[in-house]
């Protein structure tokens, strides 16, 4: 499909196919002695639930355009961005503009699983070449609208950090049998008693850097008498983290979080479970490690009976610097397209493949240009995933004037 819609881009840039399905596109700069820099998007999607396909109001995978919004899975995550770079270039490449500096454009295809085979392979390639970056661009916060409390402007957050991730795969297996005889603790007895300890002591609250500054870009745009608040945030700090843990995302902002997603046991209404399992999924804040979060579970469970089994194990990321040249292109972009928007710093709570890139830029930034609501926020991995056509156009927008201030 890319190649069909987007002949120019591949005859303009050099194409490289990783691991069957992971795509690089180069795009040679003028200034070759400048360290390049990648714009990022991952092909991929997750399923829906077939139990909700009767509530799309649109074929979920469909890409109707009506009232206004494109419809379908992937429209915001990640689509949406990974169309608009191609929009983008493809615009400029057909007025035969020239980057100043090499851009590479790489898409991955399995981040909502991780991203080992296509990130991955795709970071392997350029740590073979020993390529450093100027700064990396990835999915991440939005231009959001009525998200961040207590301020009637949008708010660009640009995610400075992500969290880390990782799931402890519990288990319980202890003797079952008839429902008509059952022993005073099963399996399952145990097994919720374990989920239920770790739901009711979460971790205790901090302000972690991206945190931080994100705090010291919007408090002077607080609305009175919020912004002399958070101005003197040295005396009214258990106020300013009270009013954020008021809602989920302000709650997981400030501490390691965890939830159980996954729950399996029994086969028969009559037969008491021999082996329970359940998954619980933690997104781990700046400066704390898996290493510590499987040890306070165990703790926090304090019963053997319970097996603990490490997942997947990715570390918090490290806090990338506003002060770079990266970090201002994106500002002054914003400014120019978002005019109305204040740009600030992000914590970003899900994961990107961005993680994958650690090593070869200081400079990471995970940013989705487009404008979110609640309502558009929820419906990522949800039912009537859409964005706004006129929304679409400032995200191309977005792209192509980054592209064109890049120096």
């Amino acid at each position: 499909f890319l190649h069909q819609q987007y002949p120019v881009v591949f005859e303009k840039l050099e194409d490289t196919v990783l691991n069957n399905r992971g795509l690089l596109l180069k795009w040679k700069g003028r200034n070759e002695t400048a360290l390049p820099v990648i714009l990022y998007a991952h092909l991929d999607v997750v399923p829906i639930e077939e139990t909700t396909k009767a509530e799309w109001k649109h074929q979920p995978f469909s890409g109707e355009v009506a009232d206004d919004y494109i419809w379908g899975r992937g429209a915001l995550d990640d689509k949406g961005s990974l169309i608009s770079i191609f929009e983008a270039v493809d615009k400029l490449a057909k007025k035969g503009f020239v980057p100043e500096r090499t851009v590479y454009l790489a898409f991955g295809s399995d981040e909502e699983v991780g991203g080992s085979r296509g990130a991955a392979s795709i970071a392997e390639y350029f740590r073979q070449q020993k390529q450093r970056f100027e700064f990396y661009m990835d999915e991440g916060g939005m231009v959001s609208q009525g998200i961040v409390p207590n301020i009637n402007r949008p708010v660009a957050l640009i995610g400075t950090a992500e969290k880390g991730y990782v799931t402890l795969e519990l288990s319980v297996n202890l003797p079952g049998g008839h429902s008509s005889r059952p022993a005073r603790e099963t399996a399952m007895d145990v097994m919720v008693s374990a989920v239920k300890k770790l739901h009711d002591n979460p971790d205790k609250r901090k302000i972690s850097p991206a945190v931080d500054e994100f705090l010291d870009f919007v408090g002077p745009e607080m609305r009175s008498p919020f912004n002399a608040v958070f101005a003197n945030r040295w005396l009214f700090k258990p106020l300013i983290l009270n009013e954020y843990e008021k809602s989920a995302e302000g709650f997981a902002l400030l501490r390691t979080t965890n939830v159980t997603t996954v729950f399996n046991a029994g086969i028969k209404e009559n037969v008491i479970p021999t082996l329970v399992e359940a998954k619980v999924n933690y997104r781990i804040l700046t400066g704390e490690t898996v290493a510590q979060v499987v040890e306070k579970a165990g703790i926090t469970i304090g019963d053997n009976r319970v097996k603990i089994k490490v997942g997947e194990i990715y570390e918090p990321s490290r806090n990338s610097p506003s002060t770079t040249y990266g970090f201002q292109l994106i500002q002054q972009t914003c400014a120019e397209v978002f005019p109305d928007a204040i740009v600030t710093p992000f914590l970003m709570l899900g994961s990107t493949d961005s993680k994958h890139f650690q090593d070869m830029t200081e400079n990471t930034y995970r940013y989705f240009p487009c404008r979110f609501d609640k309502e558009l926020l929820g419906t990522i991995h949800g039912i009537n995933e859409r964005i706004g056509v006129k929304d679409y156009m400032e995200t191309i927008a977005f792209y192509e004037t980054l592209l064109t201030k890049l120096k």
